[in-house]
């Protein structure tokens, strides 16, 4: 399964410029590409945040149930449980804090999850 997933990323390009590609001579690199390919580690990164979450829950619900009544375990899976949760939603409340301050730099004035495309497009010719 994880190399299905893994397929898909791994026959995409990361930079699109300044090599050889398949046609000859690639164009060379300028600002908006490399703004371009943060923007394309930080939707791969994001991507994966939700299983690191579910991987962290997981292991923390396994915490409680092997506990066996120890209150000193069932606090440290607790914990783990809680700040999986509260670690997602901060991922979560800063790519649409980013998303909301670049749609306003750029002047589209909606916040969306396309914005940081959308600022890449004003710097890209």
């Amino acid at each position: 399964m994880l190399g299905l997933v893994l397929a898909n990323f791994a026959s995409a390009a990361l930079v699109n410029c300044g090599g050889r590609g398949e046609t000859g001579t690639q164009p060379e690199c300028g600002i908006g590409d490399l703004f371009l390919t943060v923007i394309r580690i930080i939707d791969f990164l994001l991507s994966w945040a939700w299983l690191v979450t579910i991987i962290f829950i997981v292991w923390a619900g396994w915490g409680m149930v092997t506990a066996g009544g120890n209150e000193e375990k069932i606090s440290i899976a607790k914990s783990i449980l809680s700040n999986a949760i509260i670690g997602f939603f901060l991922v979560m409340i800063a790519f649409v804090l980013l998303n909301f301050i670049v749609s306003i730099l750029t002047g589209s004035g909606v916040p969306r999850a396309g914005a940081l495309i959308d600022a890449f497009n004003l710097l890209h010719p």
